[in-house]
């Protein structure tokens, strides 16, 4: 979209995986488009392909370090800064030390002083009423960290919070840095911000419902026929995945106006005729019809659930009607569309209690059928 279209020229991308290689940081320390580079302040000797690939992350050394400080205080400073355990410091005097055996980082607990003027400035959403003094990066449970992971840290400490940091939803959990408690979602984006998200809210809806209202473009979806292949789609799902989510959590702050507007529109752009509803939570479909029930519309939430509902069993009578050899291959996959049906039955026992107790006897029926076969529950 940058190069083609021109869209947001003022942000860069960074691919995280190729962030491990010496090329592309290269690339990400120029300036591109409208947007200047990252704010990576290495030496390119720091980082040259072969140096500090992986830095071992050492909390045994932690103790022996706080008693340097309580020892020789002076010459502690003067080896490792003010503070041993500041982000800045661990990269500048441990991880890009001149000698190798310093090469390691001493904890499992970084810490970053907060420039609250930056904060505030900064134009995200403050999930409490105050802004801590210091940022706490946890590394627990890490070994070692990879270049890639070095090259985030780096980012972090040198961005003040004046360009916002974003990691997209899209990114697996392994990337995340053990920054997860630190995101608030944008769109289709987490934000990494000083607060720790877990003790306040961590979905910005302002932000959001603004993204997807009046920003977000969405091609030909809507187009009657149109051939969506599996990349395509599964975007296309998680599109509607976080519109769902956006619904709820606009219901839980009271505007279910908005919310209702964010599900008219989840089904203009993104129609069933091309983006079937699907029995997984994860794309989406569950949590809407969830939402219909908390905004009244039961007839909605009801149409949808039973949508739902078909799919599932008929995948479930498809296995239970394969031959002994192909059924004990697919038993895992019948288990698991039991177990879709039985979230549905529980999710509706409160909102709709007579399509719960109505659908628990076919359940019933399939599910000793599938024992019957041999099959276990889990």
């Amino acid at each position: 979209n940058q190069d083609v279209e021109g869209v947001r020229t003022d942000t860069r991308v960074c691919n995280l995986s190729y962030l491990q290689t010496d090329w592309y940081i290269d690339q990400m320390r120029r300036p591109a488009y409208t947007s200047p580079s990252v704010p990576i302040k290495w030496n390119r000797l720091d980082y040259i392909s072969g140096t500090n690939e992986a830095i071992q992350v050492r909390p045994n050394l932690k103790q022996q370090v706080l008693d340097m400080y309580k020892e020789n205080p002076e010459e502690a400073r003067k080896q490792f800064g003010e503070d041993p355990f500041e982000l800045k410091n661990i990269l500048k005097y441990w991880v890009r030390a001149k000698d190798s055996q310093f090469h390691v980082i001493p904890t499992d607990t970084l810490y970053m002083t907060i420039d609250k003027a930056a904060v505030r400035r900064s134009g995200m959403m403050m999930p409490t009423d105050s802004i801590p003094d210091r940022m706490v990066i946890s590394l627990a449970g890490k070994e070692e960290l990879f270049k890639n992971d070095i090259m985030m840290l780096e980012m972090i400490a040198n961005c003040n919070w004046t360009r916002p940091l974003y990691v997209a939803i899209t990114v697996g959990s392994e990337n995340f840095m053990n920054l997860g408690d630190n995101f608030i979602q944008e769109g289709l984006l987490n934000r990494i911000t000083p607060f720790n998200t877990r003790k306040g809210g961590s979905f910005d809806t302002e932000k959001t419902y603004n993204l997807v209202m009046n920003k977000f473009r969405w091609g030909g979806v809507a187009t009657k026929g149109i051939y969506l292949d599996e990349t395509v789609m599964r975007m296309c799902y998680t599109h509607r995945r976080e519109m769902a989510q956006l619904a709820m959590n606009l219901i839980l702050e009271g505007k279910k106006d908005k919310a209702l507007k964010v599900l008219e529109k989840a089904e203009k752009v993104l129609p069933t005729y091309n983006l079937p509803l699907s029995f997984s939570y994860v794309k989406g479909g569950p949590i809407i019809a969830d939402a219909y029930y908390m905004l009244g519309k039961k007839a909605k939430a009801e149409a949808m659930y039973n949508e739902m509902w078909k799919t599932s069993a008929q995948y479930i009578r498809y296995y239970l009607n394969l031959s002994e050899r192909l059924f004990n291959i697919s038993m895992s996959s019948c288990a698991m569309h039991l177990q879709i049906l039985y979230q549905y039955i529980d999710a509706n026992k409160q909102n709709n209690p007579r399509w719960a107790e109505a659908h628990n006897a076919e359940f019933m029926g399939m599910l000793k059928a599938y024992e019957a076969r041999g099959g276990k529950m889990q």
